[in-house]
């Protein structure tokens, strides 16, 4: 009853891989580090047993894994994913891999956002998937982690909110949102594509 609660609880930060279109098979393109471009049933497979988070395709009835140095960019459906080299929140299964990640793109502009997925043994039978937001300034290769209360798996140290903040200066009522944790992971994409539009809090 206790795990039951604490998943309510969590909210959208852990939804079980059915609940989430990128995590099964559906039509998207990809584009490979090696040049080649092309189309197939694509799903994103999260790093466990041994094996790192990879893009898994099916093609002409043939699965194929691609490790995620092998991948540039790929489409699942709406969900748009690039990789990232040298990224320095590997959390969970993840940690036990220095691979490159694959990021799903949420809001580009001048502040970007992305959804960092990755998998956590919560106990005998049981992972959960996580969703990490990271944002960085356009044109810059810095991620910085938003992660106001517990995520499961991740080291808070890792997650100030005045880096985020930093990321906001022509809107410093945002700023002092961001600073206290006080933006919600509900709003945050509404958030940032708001800011991106030139929106600005009064207060």
């Amino acid at each position: 009853m206790r795990l039951f609660h604490f998943l309510l609880t969590a909210g959208a930060l852990l939804l079980p891989a059915m609940a989430r279109a990128q995590f099964n098979f559906a039509p998207g393109n990809y584009e490979l580090t090696n040049g080649s471009k092309g189309e197939a049933s694509l799903k994103l497979a999260l790093a466990e047993n041994g094996s790192p988070t990879m893009m898994v395709g099916v093609k002409n009835g043939k699965e194929r894994k691609f490790r995620a140095a092998e991948v540039t960019a790929f489409t699942i459906e709406n969900h748009r994913f690039l990789r990232v080299n040298d990224f320095r929140f590997l959390s969970g299964t993840d940690a036990d891999f220095k691979e490159p990640t694959l990021l799903e793109i949420l809001e580009t502009g001048p502040v970007e956002l992305f959804y960092y997925y990755y998998q956590v043994d919560m106990g005998p039978n049981f992972k959960a998937h996580v969703t990490l937001p990271v944002l960085r300034k356009a044109g810059t290769s810095t991620f910085f982690a938003y992660s106001p209360g517990h995520t499961p798996g991740f080291d808070q140290k890792l997650a100030p909110g005045a880096f985020v903040a930093a990321l906001f200066p022509a809107d410093q009522a945002l700023q002092r949102q961001f600073a206290t944790n006080a933006v919600s992971r509900a709003h945050l994409a509404a958030i940032v594509h708001a800011y991106d539009q030139g929106v600005r809090l009064t207060h």
